[in-house]
């Protein structure tokens, strides 16, 4: 490098010192070691770690040099200036709003699922949005022209709001000040009764006020028009919004058919496959296909009719389905005993597979990510039988084990006639050290013992 330049530079894990000479108008940096010994992964390895070796080198600037540049590309050309057009379209969209809140949910619905996002990002085109019309007649753009489109309509309605850089991924450093850190953009929206909103506007299936998983809980730069900035830090959702319920409540007759109904809901991070499933619209023939395929999903053979579906792109709606299942056959056997056949909307939580892994690597080298284990999250499963008339089940033992790792709770009762299986597993976040590896083997045993798939009814006499 340039003698008078100092770069800014990080090292994480280098045990070996660098060299520097400096001559004929140069100064050169060198890291050079050998003898280097092969890193081998192991599961639910945790990053940073005191393993990995990452060398960073960047020019010697701060953030507020990289908003003050960012703030000047966006300087000029009227920017966020909505054009007549424009404008009426806006009214268009928001004519049926109650209130600027109703506005800004509508206008985030429209630019998030109405253009299509194309990645743009050649040269400096890679880092300057388009002008809020040319987004509009195109119909399409990337991340950082569909921010711009929203922030111009958000401030033609009095609302303060402002680009925000980060990483898509999440994995920007707050610690190395370099444009290079971010690759995406998004909205902030200061609403004074809720606080600040970020909004992705790619994101076409996340609701208003959410984030996309990835990003919740990573570091980004709020740029203000005249060069100010904020290191911020976006909002995590809570764990116990990511959570899943399903739900199967119904009716064994004598012959050991099943009728009921089966409903599932998700929310949060879960959200997402349900909402891609059924963000189209189902026609007549769609419709009985969907209500046969998920009333034989849950238990082979069933027919289904009722069917409850929500619109995946209608953001403001739970992610929800049900059917009611008939003529199931739920129950084999004669005599006097039944075998009942648990359905697949009632997993097992077997976690056996990651411990031979687990074991194969011990002493362990790397932390423990707790929330690759099993997630922030919370799955719950329940199966409710209204038996025959003095009809009884032998029920095996519940189980409640919980962790460092998670919490898992299986629960088997009879009630008069009433037979409920609850099974609830949910997951944290955090990092373990390397030696609680024994802790969470022992965790993955005690849950996996919950294998039952079969119980033995008794008909009554």
């Amino acid at each position: 490098m340039p003698a008078n330049v100092r770069p800014r530079i990080s090292e994480e894990n280098v045990h070996f010192r660098r060299q520097e000479v400096e001559g004929h108008g140069r100064h050169v940096y060198t890291w050079a070691t050998k003898d280097v010994q092969k890193i081998e992964s192991e599961p639910f390895a945790a990053t940073p770690n005191t393993l990995y070796v990452s060398l960073d080198v960047a020019a010697p600037i701060e953030w507020s040099d990289v908003a003050r540049w960012y703030a000047n590309l966006l300087a000029g050309a009227d920017r966020y200036k909505l054009t007549p057009d424009l404008q009426a379209q806006l009214g268009e969209h928001v004519r049926s709003s109650k209130t600027l809140d109703d506005s800004l949910r509508a206008v985030y619905r429209w630019v998030a699922q109405d253009f299509r996002y194309v990645s743009l990002s050649l040269g400096l085109g890679g880092y300057l949005p388009r002008l809020p019309a040319q987004v509009v007649e195109s119909r399409y753009g990337d991340c950082k022209d569909k921010a711009t489109l929203f922030i111009a309509m958000a401030r033609a309605m009095g609302v303060h709001a402002f680009p925000v850089l980060l990483s898509s991924n999440g994995n920007a450093d707050s610690t190395v000040p370099t444009v290079q850190q971010f690759d995406h953009m998004i909205a902030a929206v200061d609403r004074p009764a809720r606080g600040r909103l970020y909004l992705d506007l790619t994101s076409e299936l996340t609701p208003y006020t959410e984030l996309p998983p990835a990003e919740e809980g990573s570091f980004a730069l709020v740029i203000h028009d005249d060069g100010q900035f904020e290191r911020v830090v976006l909002p995590q959702a809570p764990d116990s919004t990511n959570r899943s319920e399903v739900r199967t409540v119904g009716e064994l007759a004598a012959d050991g058919r099943f009728t009921g109904r089966y409903t599932e809901i998700k929310h949060g991070s879960l959200q997402y496959g349900l909402r891609r499933a059924y963000a189209r619209t189902f026609s007549k023939d769609d419709v009985r296909q969907v209500t046969q395929a998920l009333a034989n999903g849950v238990f082979p053979g069933a027919s289904g009719d009722s069917l409850a579906l929500f619109d995946g792109r209608d953001l403001a709606a739970t992610p929800l389905v049900a059917v009611t299942v008939r003529d199931a056959p739920l129950v084999s056997g004669s005599g006097s005993t039944r075998i009942l056949t648990l359905p697949q909307s009632l997993p097992t939580f077997s976690l056996l597979r990651s411990v031979p892994e687990l074991e194969r690597h011990r002493p362990r080298k790397f932390p423990i990510d707790v929330g690759d284990v099993v997630g922030p999250l919370e799955i719950v499963s329940e199966l409710r039988v209204t038996l025959p008339s003095g009809w009884t089940a032998q029920l095996p033992p519940g189980i409640t084990e919980t962790s460092t790792f998670g919490s898992y709770h299986a629960e088997y009762v009879q009630s008069g006639r009433e037979l409920r299986i609850t099974r609830r597993i949910s997951g944290r976040r955090g990092i373990a050290p390397p030696d609680s590896v024994d802790a969470l083997v022992a965790w993955l045993r005690a849950v996996s013992k919950d294998n039952v798939k079969f119980l033995v009814l008794e008909p009554g006499k």
